[in-house]
């Protein structure tokens, strides 16, 4: 980057400081410009933003409000617009879209938002507000309620415990909203790119493209949580997603010897979905796939081990927090 100042080299520098947010404080790393030869500091937008979206990830999940993706979500769950959505809960007209376009919502109403996230809260909220609807759109509404209600009591135990997509994103998720889709399709990505992959590089390939998207951007790309093992850094509970994505026909697997034994070898059973991705996102899969393409698994799991966030967290197994250890990343 050159200097906004004296057009000199300027290069990329993180720092921890504490932002004060409506009276609290929040640990951050603030991404910086300084200029090598004029000595100035700078930030471009970009950096604003991550800087920015740093706190206020760290005071939706401290009082769990759910994240605008989440909200717009829910709104269209229930078949809703935004302005009912906000007459329901006896928002301002507008204040509910606004939520959905970023703005944080104060503690007491991002309580009811959270609490509104289940099917069978909201439905005591409307059956409250029953006069603001037409009988037919009460009823349709309390129908659709009646059977979310009962899809979430059958959801699957990944949902649950992995990829829980009601769950508030955290720093352990890297404050996005968990999506099985999307990460099964960043296994496409690389297993198309690369056609022969096996799970080991294939795990470091995963936590590099989502560490180094919140390192660019303040959020991961999938959601997923990583846990520091043995061999560097894995998906958590990396054994139950694998039998997930072969169970609904997103990969299967082919026996090749190595050495004296066979080893199972993941294969694309679908194309991958550009459609899921936006452009950062995509470009952050290409730069990962272009930076270790020509790596070896042991050379990976080398450079994992190197990481300040396996090195850490490798005596207790412990799952790795996006916001302590991204912005360390090698890359």
């Amino acid at each position: 980057m050159k200097c906004a100042f004296c057009n000199g080299d300027a290069n990329l520098h993180v720092e921890k400081t504490i932002i004060k947010y409506r009276k609290e404080d929040f640990n951050i790393h603030k991404l910086f410009y300084k200029c090598e030869m004029c000595k100035e500091q700078f930030t471009t937008n970009e950096l604003d933003d991550v800087n920015i979206n740093q706190v206020y990830n760290q005071y939706r999940e401290k009082y769990q409000i759910p994240f605008p993706k989440q909200l717009t979500h829910i709104r269209e769950r229930y078949g809703l617009s935004a302005s009912k959505m906000a007459e329901v809960l006896g928002f301002g007209v507008n204040i509910y879209r606004n939520y959905e376009n970023g703005e944080v919502p104060n503690i007491s109403n991002g309580t009811l938002l959270n609490l509104i996230r289940m099917p069978e809260e909201f439905k005591k909220v409307v059956m409250s507000k029953k006069n603001i609807f037409s009988e037919n759109q009460f009823d349709k509404l309390i129908d659709k309620l009646n059977r979310l209600i009962e899809k979430e009591k059958s959801n699957n135990y990944l949902d649950r415990i992995i990829l829980d997509e009601n769950l508030i994103p955290n720093e352990y998720s890297g404050f996005s909203v968990p999506s099985i889709d999307k990460y099964a399709n960043m296994f496409l990505f690389f297993l198309e790119k690369n056609t022969n992959l096996f799970k080991v590089k294939l795990n470091k390939l995963l936590f590099y493209a989502d560490f180094y998207h919140f390192k660019k951007t303040g959020y991961s790309i999938s959601g997923c949580k990583y846990q520091a093992l043995q061999n560097g850094p894995v998906p958590y509970r990396y054994d139950l997603i694998y039998d997930y994505l072969e169970q609904n026909d997103f990969i299967q697997y082919q026996l090749v010897e190595m050495g004296e034994n066979l080893v199972e070898k993941p294969l694309p059973k679908q194309k991958f979905n550009n459609s899921l991705f936006d452009n950062a996102e995509f470009e952050t899969l290409n730069t990962i796939h272009n930076n270790f393409k020509n790596y070896s698994r042991q050379k990976l799991v080398e450079l994992s081990h190197q990481e300040k966030a396996w090195e850490e967290q490798i005596k207790h197994k412990g799952v790795i927090s996006y916001l302590n250890y991204a912005f360390n990343l090698s890359l």
